[in-house]
């Protein structure tokens, strides 16, 4: 059963924030993107065909950069869909969403939180415009009391911080998961889940957290061959 599907009204906003999305996504590459609309059109078609692990390269040939860009990738539905079952599986008492935007994956994880009856997602965004987003959405489908809007700079928030952590979810300028996770990990509790998006879209930009989290004795982890490629870790 798809959890999800059963609540309409959510399913109708995620949907529509997904198709939203999609759109933005789709103007910033061919913005970037030098040959024309015909030879765009085929790169798409050319795009949905690849295996995960061959995106990032794929892109950058072709002059589209993802992460510390103009283009920046959100969840799709099945990233979401994973979000939020995996949710069900660890049943943190608080989740720590670092780079929420305008809170897609926010609302997969509170979801699950309100599934459960316990437990809070901690959402960080610098842009205004976003967090305003964020809440509003939140508000409008019952989630507020399973999310905490921190607005501003996420590597300050996280200094500032002092609380401890089940999950935390990486979804911020590549470039910056390396220094944002070394502040995260007293944070985080033993068991804590780690998930980080973009392993294989902005791999030259995450490689030395990803060499971290490869060499770290108290930390067992993998990349996931799924979506845009998805660190996934573990706390020992």
């Amino acid at each position: 059963m798809n959890l999800l599907k059963k609540n309409k009204g959510l399913s109708d906003c995620l949907s529509s924030l997904h198709k939203k999305s999609d759109d933005e996504i789709h103007g910033k590459a061919r913005a970037q993107f030098k040959g024309s609309d015909k030879a765009f059109s085929e790169l798409v078609k050319q795009y949905g065909t690849l295996a995960p692990f061959e995106k990032g390269l794929f892109l950058k040939t072709h002059g589209i950069l993802v992460q510390d860009s103009a283009l920046s990738l959100a969840i799709s539905p099945e990233m979401g869909e994973f979000l939020f079952n995996l949710t069900l599986v660890k049943r943190p008492e608080a989740i720590l969403e670092l780079g929420s935007s305008r809170g897609v994956s926010t609302l997969y994880f509170a979801e699950a939180l309100r599934v459960l009856g316990k437990g809070k997602v901690v959402a960080t965004e610098m842009d205004d415009s976003k967090c305003d987003t964020l809440w509003e959405n939140v508000q409008s489908m019952g989630l507020a009391s399973y999310v905490d809007l921190f607005r501003g700079d996420v590597f300050s928030t996280v200094a500032s911080m002092n609380e401890s952590f089940d999950m935390v979810f990486i979804d911020i300028w590549a470039s910056g998961y390396l220094d944002v996770f070394q502040k995260v990990e007293k944070l985080l509790k033993p068991g804590a889940i780690i998930l980080a998006d973009n392993m294989y879209t902005s791999s030259d930009e995450v490689l030395p957290f990803k060499n971290l989290l490869d060499n770290h004795p108290g930390i067992s982890n993998m990349t996931l061959d799924f979506e845009s490629g998805v660190e996934f870790g573990v706390i020992l």
